[in-house]
Protein backbone atom coordinates (compact mmCIF):
# COMPACT_ATOMS: atom_id res chain seq x y z
CA UNK A 1 0.00 0.00 0.00
CA UNK A 2 1.45 3.35 -1.14
CA UNK A 3 1.68 6.38 1.17
CA UNK A 4 -1.23 8.81 1.18
CA UNK A 5 0.74 11.61 -0.46
CA UNK A 6 1.14 9.49 -3.64
CA UNK A 7 -2.64 9.23 -4.02
CA UNK A 8 -3.07 12.93 -3.30
CA UNK A 9 -0.49 13.89 -5.96
CA UNK A 10 -2.15 11.65 -8.54
CA UNK A 11 -5.55 13.21 -7.80
CA UNK A 12 -4.13 16.73 -8.26
CA UNK A 13 -2.59 15.73 -11.63
CA UNK A 14 -5.89 14.28 -12.85
CA UNK A 15 -7.84 17.40 -11.87
CA UNK A 16 -5.35 19.65 -13.68
CA UNK A 17 -5.41 17.38 -16.72
CA UNK A 18 -9.25 17.44 -16.92
CA UNK A 19 -9.27 21.23 -16.46
CA UNK A 20 -6.94 21.63 -19.42
CA UNK A 21 -8.91 19.22 -21.61
CA UNK A 22 -12.32 20.75 -21.03
CA UNK A 23 -11.02 24.21 -21.94
CA UNK A 24 -10.93 23.12 -25.58
CA UNK A 25 -13.77 21.69 -27.68
CA UNK A 26 -11.65 18.84 -28.95
CA UNK A 27 -10.41 18.21 -25.41
CA UNK A 28 -13.95 17.86 -24.10
CA UNK A 29 -14.54 15.11 -26.65
CA UNK A 30 -11.37 13.30 -25.67
CA UNK A 31 -12.21 13.61 -21.99
CA UNK A 32 -15.70 12.10 -22.54
CA UNK A 33 -14.27 9.22 -24.59
CA UNK A 34 -11.57 8.44 -21.95
CA UNK A 35 -13.86 8.43 -18.92
CA UNK A 36 -14.91 4.71 -19.20
CA UNK A 37 -11.28 3.66 -19.40
CA UNK A 38 -10.30 5.81 -16.43
CA UNK A 39 -13.21 4.51 -14.40
CA UNK A 40 -12.11 0.94 -15.14
CA UNK A 41 -8.54 1.83 -14.11
CA UNK A 42 -9.69 3.32 -10.81
CA UNK A 43 -11.82 0.23 -10.05
CA UNK A 44 -8.95 -2.16 -10.83
CA UNK A 45 -6.46 -0.10 -8.77
CA UNK A 46 -8.79 0.12 -5.80
CA UNK A 47 -9.43 -3.63 -5.99
CA UNK A 48 -5.70 -4.37 -6.06
CA UNK A 49 -5.04 -2.10 -3.09
CA UNK A 50 -7.86 -3.66 -1.11
CA UNK A 51 -6.66 -7.17 -1.89
CA UNK A 52 -3.12 -6.25 -0.83
CA UNK A 53 -4.33 -4.85 2.46
CA UNK A 54 -6.50 -7.89 3.18
CA UNK A 55 -3.72 -10.27 2.19
CA UNK A 56 -1.20 -8.44 4.33
CA UNK A 57 -3.50 -8.63 7.31
CA UNK A 58 -4.68 -12.17 6.89
CA UNK A 59 -2.34 -13.69 4.35
CA UNK A 60 1.20 -14.97 4.00
CA UNK A 61 2.90 -12.52 6.39
CA UNK A 62 0.88 -13.77 9.33
CA UNK A 63 2.96 -15.83 11.72
CA UNK A 64 2.20 -17.74 14.84
CA UNK A 65 1.07 -16.01 17.99
CA UNK A 66 3.92 -14.39 19.87
CA UNK A 67 5.69 -12.93 16.82
CA UNK A 68 8.05 -10.05 17.54
CA UNK A 69 8.25 -7.21 14.97
CA UNK A 70 10.95 -4.61 14.44
CA UNK A 71 11.92 -1.85 12.03
CA UNK A 72 14.83 -2.31 9.64
CA UNK A 73 15.92 1.28 10.21
CA UNK A 74 15.21 1.39 13.95
CA UNK A 75 16.05 -2.02 15.45
CA UNK A 76 15.30 -0.81 18.99
CA UNK A 77 11.59 -0.89 18.12
CA UNK A 78 10.10 -4.14 19.45
CA UNK A 79 6.35 -4.76 19.27
CA UNK A 80 4.14 -7.84 19.21
CA UNK A 81 1.77 -6.65 16.43
CA UNK A 82 2.41 -5.71 12.78
CA UNK A 83 2.10 -2.10 11.67
CA UNK A 84 4.19 0.96 10.88
CA UNK A 85 7.36 2.15 12.57
CA UNK A 86 6.53 5.08 14.86
CA UNK A 87 9.77 6.82 13.82
CA UNK A 88 9.95 6.46 10.04
CA UNK A 89 6.50 5.00 9.13
CA UNK A 90 8.07 2.02 7.37
CA UNK A 91 6.44 -1.39 7.57
CA UNK A 92 7.54 -3.46 10.56
CA UNK A 93 9.01 -6.86 9.79
CA UNK A 94 8.94 -9.99 11.96
CA UNK A 95 12.25 -10.98 13.56
CA UNK A 96 11.03 -14.27 14.99
CA UNK A 97 8.55 -15.87 17.31
CA UNK A 98 8.77 -16.37 21.02
CA UNK A 99 9.46 -20.05 20.42
CA UNK A 100 12.26 -19.30 17.98
CA UNK A 101 13.87 -17.00 20.49
CA UNK A 102 14.34 -19.76 23.00
CA UNK A 103 10.87 -19.83 24.51
CA UNK A 104 11.18 -16.52 26.38
CA UNK A 105 10.12 -13.10 25.26
CA UNK A 106 12.90 -11.71 27.44
CA UNK A 107 15.47 -12.89 24.91
CA UNK A 108 16.49 -10.75 21.97
CA UNK A 109 18.19 -11.59 18.71
CA UNK A 110 20.94 -9.63 16.95
CA UNK A 111 22.29 -10.52 13.53
CA UNK A 112 25.53 -12.50 13.96
CA UNK A 113 27.35 -10.12 11.59
CA UNK A 114 26.26 -7.17 13.72
CA UNK A 115 27.41 -9.04 16.83
CA UNK A 116 30.86 -9.47 15.31
CA UNK A 117 31.04 -5.82 14.24
CA UNK A 118 30.05 -4.71 17.73
CA UNK A 119 33.00 -6.58 19.19
CA UNK A 120 30.87 -8.66 21.56
CA UNK A 121 32.97 -11.02 23.68
CA UNK A 122 31.82 -13.77 26.00
CA UNK A 123 33.42 -15.82 28.74
CA UNK A 124 32.23 -18.77 30.79
CA UNK A 125 31.26 -18.41 34.43
CA UNK A 126 33.59 -20.58 36.52
CA UNK A 127 33.56 -22.04 40.01
CA UNK A 128 36.84 -21.50 41.81
CA UNK A 129 38.28 -20.19 45.10
CA UNK A 130 38.12 -16.44 45.63
CA UNK A 131 40.30 -14.18 47.69
CA UNK A 132 40.76 -10.44 47.96
CA UNK A 133 43.37 -8.11 49.37
CA UNK A 134 43.14 -5.60 52.19
CA UNK A 135 45.75 -2.87 51.89
CA UNK A 136 47.01 -0.51 54.57
CA UNK A 137 50.00 1.51 55.74
CA UNK A 138 51.97 0.70 58.87
CA UNK A 139 55.04 1.55 60.95
CA UNK A 140 57.72 -0.72 62.36
CA UNK A 141 58.40 -0.70 66.08
CA UNK A 142 60.45 -2.77 68.48
CA UNK A 143 58.63 -5.82 69.71
CA UNK A 144 57.74 -5.43 73.37
CA UNK A 145 58.47 -9.13 73.90
CA UNK A 146 62.12 -8.45 73.01
CA UNK A 147 62.62 -5.46 75.34
CA UNK A 148 64.87 -5.75 78.41
CA UNK A 149 65.27 -3.02 81.04
CA UNK A 150 68.48 -3.03 83.07
CA UNK A 151 67.91 -1.96 86.70
CA UNK A 152 69.64 -2.72 90.04
CA UNK A 153 67.97 -4.11 93.14
CA UNK A 154 70.33 -2.24 95.40
CA UNK A 155 71.73 1.28 95.58
CA UNK A 156 75.15 1.86 94.04
CA UNK A 157 77.31 3.90 91.68
CA UNK A 158 78.34 3.33 88.06
CA UNK A 159 82.10 3.56 87.99
CA UNK A 160 82.70 2.49 84.39
CA UNK A 161 80.11 2.64 81.56
CA UNK A 162 80.76 0.38 78.57
CA UNK A 163 77.27 0.60 76.92
CA UNK A 164 77.56 4.31 76.31
CA UNK A 165 76.09 4.82 72.78
CA UNK A 166 72.44 4.48 71.89
CA UNK A 167 72.08 2.17 68.88
CA UNK A 168 75.21 0.11 69.57
CA UNK A 169 75.03 -3.65 69.19
CA UNK A 170 75.29 -5.64 72.43
CA UNK A 171 75.80 -9.38 72.69
CA UNK A 172 74.54 -11.47 75.55
CA UNK A 173 77.13 -11.49 78.38
CA UNK A 174 78.87 -8.26 77.28
CA UNK A 175 79.71 -5.97 80.21
CA UNK A 176 77.37 -2.98 80.33
CA UNK A 177 78.97 -1.12 83.23
CA UNK A 178 80.78 -1.77 86.50
CA UNK A 179 78.91 -1.02 89.69
CA UNK A 180 80.16 -0.12 93.16
CA UNK A 181 77.81 -0.72 96.09
CA UNK A 182 78.61 -1.11 99.80
CA UNK A 183 75.94 -3.80 100.15
CA UNK A 184 77.46 -5.67 97.23
CA UNK A 185 80.90 -5.55 98.87
CA UNK A 186 79.47 -6.99 102.10
CA UNK A 187 77.72 -9.78 100.22
CA UNK A 188 80.95 -10.66 98.37
CA UNK A 189 82.84 -10.76 101.64
CA UNK A 190 80.24 -13.07 103.16
CA UNK A 191 80.55 -15.42 100.19
CA UNK A 192 84.36 -15.47 100.35
CA UNK A 193 84.28 -16.13 104.11
CA UNK A 194 81.72 -18.91 103.71
CA UNK A 195 83.78 -20.53 100.97
CA UNK A 196 86.92 -20.41 103.12
CA UNK A 197 85.06 -21.90 106.10
CA UNK A 198 83.87 -24.85 104.05
CA UNK A 199 80.37 -24.65 105.47
CA UNK A 200 78.12 -25.63 102.58
CA UNK A 201 74.99 -24.10 104.12
CA UNK A 202 76.71 -20.73 104.54
CA UNK A 203 78.02 -20.86 100.96
CA UNK A 204 74.56 -21.63 99.59
CA UNK A 205 73.03 -18.77 101.60
CA UNK A 206 75.67 -16.30 100.39
CA UNK A 207 75.24 -17.39 96.77
CA UNK A 208 71.45 -17.13 97.02
CA UNK A 209 71.72 -13.56 98.31
CA UNK A 210 73.81 -12.51 95.30
CA UNK A 211 71.56 -14.40 92.90
CA UNK A 212 68.51 -12.54 94.23
CA UNK A 213 70.32 -9.31 93.29
CA UNK A 214 70.61 -10.66 89.69
CA UNK A 215 74.35 -11.31 89.90
CA UNK A 216 75.06 -13.88 87.21
CA UNK A 217 75.88 -17.47 88.14
CA UNK A 218 79.27 -17.25 86.39
CA UNK A 219 80.20 -14.14 88.39
CA UNK A 220 79.12 -15.78 91.66
CA UNK A 221 81.41 -18.79 91.03
CA UNK A 222 84.35 -16.50 90.27
CA UNK A 223 83.72 -14.48 93.44
CA UNK A 224 83.62 -17.65 95.56
CA UNK A 225 87.17 -18.45 94.44
CA UNK A 226 88.56 -15.01 95.27
CA UNK A 227 90.30 -14.04 98.48
CA UNK A 228 88.97 -10.49 98.53
CA UNK A 229 85.88 -8.81 97.03
CA UNK A 230 85.83 -6.71 93.85
CA UNK A 231 85.31 -2.99 94.39
CA UNK A 232 83.45 -2.49 91.07
CA UNK A 233 81.62 -5.53 89.84
CA UNK A 234 81.14 -5.79 86.01
CA UNK A 235 77.45 -6.10 85.13
CA UNK A 236 76.81 -8.33 82.07
CA UNK A 237 73.94 -7.97 79.58
CA UNK A 238 71.25 -10.63 80.06
CA UNK A 239 70.18 -10.43 76.38
CA UNK A 240 71.57 -9.68 72.95
CA UNK A 241 70.22 -6.70 71.07
CA UNK A 242 70.53 -2.99 70.40
CA UNK A 243 70.84 -0.27 73.06
CA UNK A 244 67.67 1.82 72.67
CA UNK A 245 67.83 3.95 75.81
CA UNK A 246 70.58 5.10 78.23
CA UNK A 247 69.63 6.96 81.42
CA UNK A 248 72.96 6.84 83.28
CA UNK A 249 76.48 8.21 82.87
CA UNK A 250 79.85 7.26 84.32
CA UNK A 251 80.11 8.06 88.00
CA UNK A 252 76.39 8.60 88.42
CA UNK A 253 74.48 7.00 91.28
CA UNK A 254 72.49 3.94 90.29
CA UNK A 255 69.35 4.09 92.38
CA UNK A 256 67.55 0.92 93.29
CA UNK A 257 64.70 -0.02 90.86
CA UNK A 258 65.59 2.78 88.41
CA UNK A 259 65.92 1.84 84.70
CA UNK A 260 69.51 2.50 83.66
CA UNK A 261 69.55 0.97 80.17
CA UNK A 262 66.98 -0.43 77.73
CA UNK A 263 68.02 -3.11 75.29
CA UNK A 264 65.85 -4.52 72.52
CA UNK A 265 66.16 -7.71 70.54
CA UNK A 266 65.41 -6.50 66.98
CA UNK A 267 65.48 -9.94 65.40
CA UNK A 268 61.66 -9.76 65.46
CA UNK A 269 59.85 -6.45 64.86
CA UNK A 270 56.23 -5.46 65.14
CA UNK A 271 54.55 -3.83 62.16
CA UNK A 272 51.45 -1.93 63.28
CA UNK A 273 49.18 -1.44 60.25
CA UNK A 274 46.21 0.94 60.42
CA UNK A 275 43.30 -0.81 58.70
CA UNK A 276 39.92 0.87 57.95
CA UNK A 277 37.28 -0.21 60.43
CA UNK A 278 35.05 -1.59 57.65
CA UNK A 279 37.71 -4.22 56.82
CA UNK A 280 38.81 -5.23 60.30
CA UNK A 281 36.25 -8.02 60.52
CA UNK A 282 38.00 -9.96 57.75
CA UNK A 283 41.38 -9.97 59.53
CA UNK A 284 42.06 -12.62 62.17
CA UNK A 285 45.05 -13.72 64.22
CA UNK A 286 47.31 -16.03 62.23
CA UNK A 287 46.49 -14.52 58.83
CA UNK A 288 49.54 -13.93 56.66
CA UNK A 289 50.46 -10.43 55.49
CA UNK A 290 53.05 -9.05 53.09
CA UNK A 291 54.97 -5.80 53.66
CA UNK A 292 57.12 -3.67 51.37
CA UNK A 293 59.35 -0.77 52.41
CA UNK A 294 60.45 2.18 50.28
CA UNK A 295 63.68 2.23 52.31
CA UNK A 296 64.48 -1.34 51.24
CA UNK A 297 63.16 -1.63 47.67
CA UNK A 298 62.67 -4.76 45.57
CA UNK A 299 62.01 -6.97 48.60
CA UNK A 300 58.97 -8.27 50.40
CA UNK A 301 58.66 -9.38 54.01
CA UNK A 302 55.99 -11.79 55.19
CA UNK A 303 54.59 -12.08 58.67
CA UNK A 304 51.61 -13.38 60.57
CA UNK A 305 48.99 -11.34 62.39
CA UNK A 306 49.63 -11.57 66.13
CA UNK A 307 47.16 -8.94 67.32
CA UNK A 308 43.98 -7.19 66.13
CA UNK A 309 43.00 -4.15 68.19
CA UNK A 310 39.62 -4.49 69.93
CA UNK A 311 38.83 -0.78 69.42
CA UNK A 312 38.86 1.77 66.60
CA UNK A 313 40.56 5.14 66.63
CA UNK A 314 37.81 7.77 66.82
CA UNK A 315 39.74 10.25 64.69
CA UNK A 316 41.05 8.11 61.83
CA UNK A 317 38.35 5.38 62.02
CA UNK A 318 41.05 2.72 61.72
CA UNK A 319 42.15 -0.18 63.89
CA UNK A 320 45.63 -1.55 64.55
CA UNK A 321 46.54 -4.91 63.04
CA UNK A 322 49.98 -6.13 64.15
CA UNK A 323 52.33 -8.32 62.13
CA UNK A 324 55.41 -10.07 63.54
CA UNK A 325 58.25 -9.54 61.01
CA UNK A 326 61.43 -11.64 60.98
CA UNK A 327 64.44 -9.26 61.04
CA UNK A 328 67.30 -11.58 61.80
CA UNK A 329 69.19 -10.12 58.83
CA UNK A 330 68.96 -6.66 60.41
CA UNK A 331 67.80 -4.94 57.21
CA UNK A 332 64.79 -3.31 58.91
CA UNK A 333 64.75 -0.64 61.57
CA UNK A 334 62.04 0.60 63.93
CA UNK A 335 60.27 3.69 62.58
CA UNK A 336 60.23 2.58 58.92
CA UNK A 337 56.96 3.01 57.02
CA UNK A 338 55.52 0.07 55.12
CA UNK A 339 52.80 -0.81 52.66
CA UNK A 340 50.93 -3.86 53.91
CA UNK A 341 48.76 -6.30 51.99
CA UNK A 342 46.61 -8.97 53.62
CA UNK A 343 45.21 -11.77 51.49
CA UNK A 344 41.73 -12.66 52.75
CA UNK A 345 39.92 -15.79 51.53
CA UNK A 346 36.37 -15.02 50.36
CA UNK A 347 35.01 -18.42 49.37
CA UNK A 348 36.49 -21.84 48.71
CA UNK A 349 34.22 -22.50 45.71
CA UNK A 350 32.42 -19.45 44.30
CA UNK A 351 30.72 -18.90 40.94
CA UNK A 352 32.46 -15.85 39.55
CA UNK A 353 32.41 -13.73 36.38
CA UNK A 354 34.35 -10.63 35.26
CA UNK A 355 33.08 -7.44 36.88
CA UNK A 356 32.44 -5.84 33.49
CA UNK A 357 29.82 -8.51 32.74
CA UNK A 358 27.50 -7.12 35.44
CA UNK A 359 25.24 -4.18 34.54
CA UNK A 360 24.28 -2.44 37.77
CA UNK A 361 21.08 -0.41 37.41
CA UNK A 362 21.15 0.66 41.05
CA UNK A 363 18.09 -1.40 41.90
CA UNK A 364 19.35 -4.72 40.59
CA UNK A 365 22.25 -6.37 38.79
CA UNK A 366 21.81 -7.80 35.29
CA UNK A 367 23.93 -10.18 33.22
CA UNK A 368 23.39 -11.02 29.56
CA UNK A 369 23.92 -14.65 28.56
CA UNK A 370 24.87 -15.66 25.04
CA UNK A 371 22.65 -18.62 24.08
CA UNK A 372 23.89 -19.03 20.50
CA UNK A 373 23.13 -17.80 16.95
CA UNK A 374 22.85 -14.18 17.99
CA UNK A 375 20.42 -14.89 20.85
CA UNK A 376 20.97 -13.15 24.19
CA UNK A 377 19.05 -13.71 27.41
CA UNK A 378 19.06 -11.39 30.44
CA UNK A 379 19.51 -12.79 33.93
CA UNK A 380 18.98 -10.93 37.20
CA UNK A 381 21.75 -11.93 39.62
CA UNK A 382 22.82 -11.37 43.23
CA UNK A 383 26.44 -10.33 43.53
CA UNK A 384 28.82 -10.89 46.42
CA UNK A 385 32.42 -9.93 47.05
CA UNK A 386 35.00 -8.96 44.45
CA UNK A 387 38.58 -10.18 44.17
CA UNK A 388 41.88 -8.69 43.04
CA UNK A 389 41.63 -10.25 39.57
CA UNK A 390 38.57 -8.22 38.55
CA UNK A 391 36.03 -10.97 39.19
CA UNK A 392 32.80 -10.71 41.16
CA UNK A 393 31.08 -13.48 43.08
CA UNK A 394 27.61 -14.45 41.81
CA UNK A 395 25.45 -15.74 44.65
CA UNK A 396 22.38 -16.52 42.56
CA UNK A 397 21.19 -16.24 38.96
CA UNK A 398 23.64 -18.17 36.81
CA UNK A 399 25.49 -21.48 36.91
CA UNK A 400 29.09 -22.48 36.13
CA UNK A 401 29.59 -22.81 32.40
CA UNK A 402 27.06 -20.14 31.37
CA UNK A 403 28.47 -17.84 28.70
CA UNK A 404 28.21 -14.23 29.87
CA UNK A 405 28.75 -11.14 27.71
CA UNK A 406 31.84 -9.26 28.88
CA UNK A 407 32.53 -6.81 26.06
CA UNK A 408 30.27 -4.83 23.75
CA UNK A 409 27.35 -4.27 26.10
CA UNK A 410 28.77 -0.94 27.18
CA UNK A 411 28.57 0.50 23.69
CA UNK A 412 25.77 3.04 23.81
CA UNK A 413 23.84 1.63 20.90
CA UNK A 414 24.22 -1.99 21.99
CA UNK A 415 23.43 -1.27 25.64
CA UNK A 416 20.32 0.69 24.67
CA UNK A 417 19.18 -2.10 22.40
CA UNK A 418 19.66 -4.83 24.97
CA UNK A 419 18.04 -2.88 27.82
CA UNK A 420 15.12 -1.80 25.61
CA UNK A 421 14.60 -5.35 24.47
CA UNK A 422 14.43 -6.56 28.08
CA UNK A 423 12.14 -3.80 29.35
CA UNK A 424 9.68 -4.14 26.47
CA UNK A 425 8.72 -7.64 27.49
CA UNK A 426 9.02 -7.30 31.26
CA UNK A 427 6.45 -4.48 31.30
CA UNK A 428 8.93 -2.72 33.58
CA UNK A 429 8.17 0.97 33.84
CA UNK A 430 5.13 0.72 31.56
CA UNK A 431 2.62 3.59 31.70
CA UNK A 432 -0.85 2.08 31.17
CA UNK A 433 -3.19 4.78 29.87
CA UNK A 434 -0.33 7.30 30.01
CA UNK A 435 -0.20 7.21 33.82
CA UNK A 436 3.03 6.92 35.75
CA UNK A 437 3.76 3.52 37.31
CA UNK A 438 2.53 3.39 40.89
CA UNK A 439 5.41 3.99 43.35
CA UNK A 440 6.20 1.39 45.97
CA UNK A 441 4.89 2.29 49.42
CA UNK A 442 6.58 1.27 52.68
CA UNK A 443 4.54 -0.57 55.34
CA UNK A 444 4.09 1.62 58.41
CA UNK A 445 3.67 0.91 62.09
CA UNK A 446 0.28 1.85 63.59
CA UNK A 447 1.80 4.91 65.26
CA UNK A 448 3.47 6.07 62.03
CA UNK A 449 0.27 5.48 60.06
CA UNK A 450 -1.73 7.55 62.53
CA UNK A 451 0.72 10.47 62.28
CA UNK A 452 0.71 10.27 58.45
CA UNK A 453 -3.11 10.37 58.42
CA UNK A 454 -3.08 13.42 60.71
CA UNK A 455 -0.55 15.14 58.44
CA UNK A 456 -2.70 14.43 55.36
CA UNK A 457 -5.79 15.92 57.04
CA UNK A 458 -3.83 19.02 58.11
CA UNK A 459 -2.38 19.49 54.61
CA UNK A 460 -5.80 19.27 52.92
CA UNK A 461 -7.22 21.78 55.43
CA UNK A 462 -4.46 24.33 54.70
CA UNK A 463 -4.79 23.85 50.92
CA UNK A 464 -8.56 24.35 51.09
CA UNK A 465 -8.11 27.52 53.15
CA UNK A 466 -5.66 28.97 50.60
CA UNK A 467 -8.11 28.16 47.80
CA UNK A 468 -10.74 30.17 49.73
CA UNK A 469 -8.32 33.15 50.04
CA UNK A 470 -7.89 32.53 53.79
CA UNK A 471 -4.61 32.65 55.69
CA UNK A 472 -4.88 30.53 58.84
CA UNK A 473 -1.65 30.36 60.88
CA UNK A 474 -3.25 27.86 63.26
CA UNK A 475 -3.74 25.34 60.45
CA UNK A 476 -0.07 25.67 59.44
CA UNK A 477 1.01 25.13 63.04
CA UNK A 478 -1.18 22.02 63.23
CA UNK A 479 0.48 20.71 60.07
CA UNK A 480 3.90 21.44 61.61
CA UNK A 481 2.98 19.44 64.72
CA UNK A 482 1.78 16.52 62.55
CA UNK A 483 5.04 16.55 60.58
CA UNK A 484 6.99 16.45 63.87
CA UNK A 485 4.97 13.41 64.91
CA UNK A 486 5.90 11.65 61.65
CA UNK A 487 9.61 12.28 62.28
CA UNK A 488 9.27 10.96 65.84
CA UNK A 489 7.31 7.79 65.01
CA UNK A 490 8.97 6.88 61.70
CA UNK A 491 11.58 4.13 62.00
CA UNK A 492 12.94 3.96 58.43
CA UNK A 493 15.11 6.56 56.60
CA UNK A 494 12.91 6.72 53.43
CA UNK A 495 10.15 8.17 55.64
CA UNK A 496 12.26 10.17 58.08
CA UNK A 497 14.24 12.05 55.44
CA UNK A 498 11.33 13.64 53.50
CA UNK A 499 9.46 14.20 56.77
CA UNK A 500 12.45 16.08 58.19
CA UNK A 501 12.65 18.17 55.02
CA UNK A 502 8.97 19.00 55.40
CA UNK A 503 9.40 20.11 59.02
CA UNK A 504 12.29 22.36 57.96
CA UNK A 505 10.05 24.05 55.40
CA UNK A 506 7.25 24.47 57.92
CA UNK A 507 9.68 26.05 60.40
CA UNK A 508 9.58 29.19 58.28
CA UNK A 509 6.29 30.84 59.27
CA UNK A 510 4.45 32.88 56.62
CA UNK A 511 3.39 36.42 57.46
CA UNK A 512 0.40 36.72 55.12
CA UNK A 513 -1.63 35.01 52.41
CA UNK A 514 0.76 35.80 49.54
CA UNK A 515 3.80 34.58 51.46
CA UNK A 516 1.94 31.41 52.41
CA UNK A 517 1.09 30.72 48.75
CA UNK A 518 4.71 31.15 47.71
CA UNK A 519 5.99 28.72 50.37
CA UNK A 520 3.12 26.30 49.63
CA UNK A 521 4.88 25.20 46.41
CA UNK A 522 7.85 23.68 48.25
CA UNK A 523 5.68 22.42 51.09
CA UNK A 524 3.38 20.62 48.63
CA UNK A 525 6.34 19.10 46.78
CA UNK A 526 7.87 17.79 50.02
CA UNK A 527 4.49 16.44 51.18
CA UNK A 528 3.97 14.56 47.92
CA UNK A 529 7.44 13.02 48.16
CA UNK A 530 6.62 11.87 51.67
CA UNK A 531 3.23 10.42 50.69
CA UNK A 532 4.84 8.50 47.80
CA UNK A 533 6.54 6.20 50.34
CA UNK A 534 4.27 6.67 53.38
CA UNK A 535 0.68 6.55 52.14
CA UNK A 536 -2.21 7.95 54.13
CA UNK A 537 -4.87 5.32 54.82
CA UNK A 538 -8.37 5.21 53.41
CA UNK A 539 -11.08 2.92 52.18
CA UNK A 540 -10.46 0.49 49.33
CA UNK A 541 -10.04 2.37 46.05
CA UNK A 542 -9.66 5.79 47.67
CA UNK A 543 -6.90 8.08 46.48
CA UNK A 544 -5.47 11.57 46.50
CA UNK A 545 -5.26 13.62 43.31
CA UNK A 546 -2.18 15.55 42.22
CA UNK A 547 -3.25 18.77 40.48
CA UNK A 548 -0.98 21.01 38.42
CA UNK A 549 -1.23 24.76 37.87
CA UNK A 550 0.55 25.86 34.64
CA UNK A 551 0.48 29.50 35.72
CA UNK A 552 2.20 28.86 39.06
CA UNK A 553 4.20 25.93 37.65
CA UNK A 554 3.48 23.98 40.80
CA UNK A 555 1.48 20.96 42.03
CA UNK A 556 -0.72 20.35 45.03
CA UNK A 557 -2.82 17.56 46.56
CA UNK A 558 -6.61 17.33 46.78
CA UNK A 559 -8.99 14.66 48.00
CA UNK A 560 -11.05 14.94 44.77
CA UNK A 561 -10.49 15.69 41.09
CA UNK A 562 -12.34 19.03 41.00
CA UNK A 563 -9.64 21.70 40.79
CA UNK A 564 -9.54 24.33 43.55
CA UNK A 565 -6.33 26.29 42.99
CA UNK A 566 -4.62 27.30 46.27
CA UNK A 567 -2.07 29.51 44.47
CA UNK A 568 -4.58 31.97 42.99
CA UNK A 569 -7.77 31.29 44.94
CA UNK A 570 -10.97 32.95 43.72
CA UNK A 571 -9.16 34.84 40.94
CA UNK A 572 -8.41 31.57 39.07
CA UNK A 573 -10.00 28.87 41.21
CA UNK A 574 -10.37 26.27 38.44
CA UNK A 575 -6.94 26.87 36.84
CA UNK A 576 -5.25 23.50 36.72
CA UNK A 577 -5.52 19.88 35.63
CA UNK A 578 -5.20 16.53 37.33
CA UNK A 579 -1.78 15.08 36.62
CA UNK A 580 -2.26 11.73 38.27
CA UNK A 581 -3.67 10.01 41.30
CA UNK A 582 -1.93 8.73 44.42
CA UNK A 583 -3.52 5.53 45.83
CA UNK A 584 -4.06 5.38 49.57
CA UNK A 585 -3.17 2.41 51.72
CA UNK A 586 -6.00 -0.08 52.09
CA UNK A 587 -7.89 0.35 55.35
CA UNK A 588 -7.23 2.40 58.44
CA UNK A 589 -4.47 1.43 60.86
CA UNK A 590 -5.41 -0.83 63.69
Amino acid sequence: MLPIYVYFSALVVLIVWFAVLVSFARGRVLALRSMPAMALFVVLFATAEGAFAVGRRHGGTTVASGTIYTCSMHPTVRVTEPGLCPSCRMDLVPVGTVASLGGSAHEITIDPTVVQNMGVRVTAAVRSPMQRSVRAFGELRAAETGLADIALKFDGFVEDLFADTVGMRIEEGDALFSVYAPELLVAQSELIAAAQSGDAALVLAAKSKLALWDVSAAAIELLAKRTEPLRALPWPSPVAGVLLQRDVVRGAPAMKNSVLLRISDLSTLWLDAQVPSSQLQALQTGLEGTATFDDVPLREWKGNVVFVAPEVDRTTRTGTVRLAIDNREGALRPGMWARVRFTVPVASAAVRVPQEAVLDTGRRQLIWLAVGKGHFSPRVVRTGATDDDGFVQILDGIAPGDLVVTSGQFLIDSESRLREGARKFENEGMMPGGDLPPPVAIPLTPASQQSIDALAAAYLAVSEALAQDRFDLGLLQAMRASADAVVTTATVPPVQLPATELTNLLDRPSADLEAARVSWKQISQATMQLFEVARPSGTAGAMLYIHHCPMAEADWLQADDKTRNPYYGSSMLDCGTVRRSLPLSAGAPK
